[in-house]
């Protein structure tokens, strides 16, 4: 008699496992285009940017704060409150990470070599100084980061608009293919559906990693309507009959 199987089947993983895999997802995602920011900013400074020092970081984080505290009000302060909630958070966690912490102080004052420094303290101060203004330019990266982090929380909503009606149209596409006889594509709907969150993590990535300063619009904005196209293929292409 054949031995019964002491294997077990993979285990699926429940709600509580899913929710963590995407908050890690989630943090991964905005980690590397933190790192991806800093980098393409770098690389600018030492081959590109005509500006010197990191003028042109300070100059991006400026304009990022203006399209916060300014376009995206529309001018008719339907949005003020939740402006000003996402300028106070952003300002409370960069002067967090940056002025309370010392970073910023300790940079200023590590690049000054006294001469009553040790060797190996003096050799640590000349190397901080060489690469002061990459340093103070990852600070002002990081700052535009959490800046547009905060564009993008705001522009949620737009997202969900365009996939409400995306989802809309699918539906009523899908119910005139029903009663009219149409033919189902489980290829179409699936690639559809394939699309649809890889849309949301490229206009993350993309915002959040451009090298210069961009309207929030030009990325959100048609980021938004593929969204809204993905959900209406993905919803129109639905098998018929449940």
């Amino acid at each position: 008699m054949a031995e019964a199987s002491t294997e077990h089947p993979a285990r699926r993983r429940g709600p509580i496992g899913k929710t963590i895999e995407l908050v890690l997802k989630i943090i991964g995602l905005l980690l590397f285009s933190a790192f991806m920011s800093v980098v393409i900013e770098w690389v600018g400074m030492a081959f590109f940017y005509d500006e010197p020092g990191y003028a042109h970081a300070e100059s991006m984080m400026q304009t990022e704060i203006g399209y916060l505290s300014e376009s995206l009000t529309g001018g008719d302060g339907m949005n003020e409150g939740a402006i000003s909630s996402a300028s106070e958070t952003v300002s409370t966690v960069a002067n967090f990470l940056f002025i309370d912490s010392g970073i910023v102080d300790n940079l200023q004052a590590v690049k000054t070599v006294s001469p009553d420094d040790g060797e190996i303290k003096a050799a640590v101060k000349r190397l901080v100084a060489g690469y002061y203004d990459y340093l103070m330019a990852a600070v002002y990266v990081l700052i535009m980061f959490l800046v547009r982090m905060a564009i993008l929380f705001l522009s949620i909503p737009a997202f969900i608009l365009f996939g409400i009606v995306g989802i809309s149209d699918g539906l009523m596409q899908r119910d005139l293919r029903r009663w009219c006889g149409g033919n189902e594509s489980g290829y179409v709907y699936h690639w559809a559906k394939r699309f649809s969150l890889p849309v949301l993590a490229l206009a993350w990535i993309l915002y959040l990693s451009i090298p210069n300063s961009i309207h929030p619009n030009f990325i959100i904005t048609p980021f938004a309507v593929l969204f809204g196209l993905c959900l209406m293929v993905m919803t129109s292409k639905f098998k018929k009959y449940l």
